[in-house]
């Protein structure tokens, strides 16, 4: 008898849409399913990406730190225009219901990759608020203003999560846009005199390392191979799971 082997790979939604596998109907089990990827996203958060990421971040952060006192009395003294809308978007009080109404439609509209997007956005900002405010804790840095807590700005950490987040899933069509909004939002906070430069330097990098956290399935590939009968033989049925 012939055999024949056949080899099939199929890649599952290269973009946002497929990295995980489709979420059960019954409610139970998606609460279950999205707090068990929360608790591993803080195992996860610890990786050699990460630690590039805030190598980084701590280097430019560092190299700006000494002219920090010098932008913040500019600030002051010439009393620039606000940056309006910065403060709003950056705030926990916006990102979160975004996050949870994005997820909710699409998963009411049936689309899976827009409902795995949402999702991720939720999971990126229960990520950054934590460690941001671990840090904020830890270090307890006087604001320029006066008030307490000011590094990393939690703005600029919650709005690059949400950035990172969305050009993972969508690519730079909606990840330009949205870096080029942390942008602003963390410029909001130094002219609003809330933060100094180098709080919002090392901000953007606790948000881009947990935006990369809770997305690392989008970067992931596993490789699944099972028998596969077929006419006058068998097979093998490889499938790349992206």
């Amino acid at each position: 008898m012939r055999t024949v082997f056949l080899v099939a790979v199929l890649a599952l939604a290269p973009s946002a849409a497929g990295a995980q596998s489709a979420a059960p109907t019954d409610d139970t089990n998606v609460a279950a399913r999205f707090v068990s990827d929360v608790l591993h996203d803080y195992v996860d958060y610890f990786s050699v990406e990460n630690a590039e990421t805030y190598a980084l971040g701590g280097a430019a952060a560092g190299g700006v730190h000494p002219v920090d006192h010098s932008i913040a009395t500019w600030v002051q003294q010439n009393n620039p225009s606000a940056l309006t809308g910065g403060n709003e978007y950056g705030s926990q009080l916006y990102q979160i219901p975004v996050a949870i109404a994005w997820w909710g439609i699409a998963s009411l509209a049936g689309s899976a990759s827009n409902a795995d997007a949402g999702r991720d956005l939720l999971r990126a900002q229960l990520s950054v608020v934590s460690w941001t405010y671990a840090i904020k804790y830890a270090v307890d840095r006087t604001r320029p203003n006066g008030d307490p807590r000011g590094f990393p700005s939690g703005h600029a950490s919650t709005s690059w999560a949400t950035a990172t987040v969305l050009q993972e899933h969508y690519g730079w069509k909606l990840g330009l846009p949205a870096f080029l909004l942390a942008a602003y939002t963390g410029m909001s906070r130094i002219y609003a005199n809330e933060h100094y430069t180098s709080d919002v330097v090392f901000g953007a990098a606790v948000g881009i390392a947990s935006g990369r956290t809770v997305t690392l399935h989008l970067r992931r590939s596993r490789v699944a191979i099972a028998p596969m009968p077929v006419p006058g033989g068998g097979g093998v049925l490889v499938t790349a799971l992206k």
